[in-house]
Parts: C-alpha cells; structure tokens; sequence
C-alpha cells in the first residue's frame, strides 16, 4: 500500500504545484488523470523522491518514505515522461548497466531477467541496435523494460503512451496489465481512455489538487442520467454554453456537438446519452472552472 496525507509542494519560485493531497493506492493499476500543467509530472517525482516535498507524509507498507527514501528506491520502477539515453550504447548493454546500478549483481539472474524482458516489449530482435536510434514507440518500450528491472514492488509511469501508434499503444496496454497483477503501478496520463481501458481505481488532479477520485465505473454512474447531447450549427455554441451547463464540444460534420450536464433535459432537440468517464472528466475540469470563476 502506498500513502499520500497532505503532500505539498512549493517551488522556490513560489508556485505551489501540490496542496494537501490524500491518497490510498492499493496494488494494481492506478490511473492519475489531469490536464497538462495540472501537477501530475511534480507528484510522480516526489513520490519516486528525485524531488522532496514541502509538506506532508509519504509511506510505503507502512515505512516512511520521507524520513527514509531508500525504503521506496531499492523496489522502484520509474519512467518518466521525458528521459535521455547514452549515444552509441546498444540496447542490451544499457538494461545491464541498469540493472547493475538497482543491484541485479549474479551474471545468469541479470542475463535471464534482460532477455526475459526483451521478448515481454518485443525488443529482442533490435537488442544490439543504439537505443538512441529506436523510435519514439521502440525507445518507450526500452524506457518501461528499464522501469521493471530488480522486480520493483511500485512502478510509476508517466505519461507512457504520449506519441505512441495504435498498434503500440495497445502493446504498451497489454504490458502494464500484465505486470500490475502483483504489483502498484500508477499510470499518469492525460488520456481519459487509458484511464477508462486499464484503470480500476483512479483520481483527477487539476491545478495540483485531487478533484475527484473513486473507481471509474462508480464515478460514471454517479452522473449517468444527466449527460445531453444535441448537434448545433457552429454559430450557436457560445449562445448555448451562456445558457446551460455545456461541459464538452466537438465537430461533427461541420456541426457542433455539445454534452450539456443537467438533472433535465435542457430544451427540446436534447437526446439522453450514456455517461462514460470523458464525460465524468469534462464535469470535474468544468465544476473546476466554474468554482475558480466565483473565487475571482
């Protein structure tokens, strides 16, 4: 179990890019959804403790994280959104060298645990080739073997499907299910489909504080019911979004669609359609406006 209580973080500068956050992540895979900019890459690094926080608690299994980050490091697994790789260094002897470096000391366990992980992301046959000539989808596959070296007990994703083709993606989705069985793994992401596809708990971080968070299918039947669509021509949207709740649009053969929230139809031509977790993701960003729109 890993446990959040009023983490915070301030920068230097002043900008506060965490407040009080609380959250109970238990194994599996956890989704951490947001907007860019909403702090989601400032509470994966504290939580892998490249950065400390300001304020607040972080425990694994009951140890503290904060007091003793060796507790968390020896059985983590860390890709980061962006992440940079030796020139001319082939992909094989870069997870050894890593896997050196997380105490992966025996020749035949480290050898058996690289190769292993070399067919689970379909690498192996491009081991010898630079990792800095892979493609972004390729190199994305080397970043997560890499994360999964030393059988980390906590592995952080950030933002891992960022660029990557469908076939890729799908590939990359398959490989987080598989490892997530015994294991947390905390997908940070921006994409509600990754989220909704993978994802039995979850929470939505904006403007660095958990807004919501709750399992998906729960969290979509609390506003299932109250989800209208209607299609406008594109001259009418801002009329309608003066005068109802209107938390999402989009354009469909040159037409407008837009998804009002409302405990009742909002005017005749409105359909009832079923809530899913975009909707439920637009209704906290747009509940979120709203409120920092009354504070000002």
């Amino acid at each position: 179990m890993l446990t959040l209580r009023n983490l915070s973080k301030t920068y230097d500068n002043g900008v506060q890019a965490l407040k009080a956050i609380s959250l109970d992540i238990e194994p599996g895979l956890f989704g951490l959804l947001g907007p860019n900019g909403a702090g989601k890459s400032t509470l994966m690094r504290t939580i892998a403790t490249l950065q400390q926080a300001s304020h607040g608690q972080i425990s694994f299994d009951n140890k503290d994280v904060i007091q003793n980050p060796n507790v968390l490091r020896s059985c983590l697994g860390y890709l980061p959104q962006e992440f940079g790789v030796y020139p001319k260094v082939s992909c094989y002897d870069l997870l050894d060298h890593i896997a050196l470096l997380k105490g992966v000391v025996d020749h035949k366990a480290r050898k058996a645990q690289i190769e292993q992980l070399l067919h689970q992301t379909n690498l192996y046959d491009v081991r010898k080739k630079d990792v800095s000539s892979y493609s972004g989808g390729m190199r994305q596959r080397f970043g997560i073997a890499q994360a999964l070296l030393g059988s980390p007990r906590l592995i952080i994703v950030d933002e891992p499907t960022a660029g990557l083709d469908p076939q890729e993606r799908n590939r990359f989705h398959n490989l987080l299910c598989e490892i997530s069985e015994n294991v947390i793994v905390i997908l940070s992401t921006h994409i509600v489909e990754d989220v909704s596809q993978l994802c039995p708990n979850m929470a939505i971080l904006i403007n660095g504080e958990v807004r919501l968070q709750g399992k998906p299918a729960h969290l979509i039947q609390e506003i299932d019911g109250t989800i209208w669509s209607k299609l406008l021509p594109r001259n009418q949207t801002e009329q309608y979004k003066n005068k109802y709740n209107v938390i999402s649009e989009r354009l469909v053969v040159g037409q407008t669609q837009i998804l009002v929230q409302s405990e009742f139809q909002p005017e005749i031509g409105f359909e009832l359609v079923s809530a899913n977790l975009e909707d439920v993701y637009f209704a906290t960003l747009k509940k979120f406006e709203q409120g920092a729109k009354n504070v000002r």
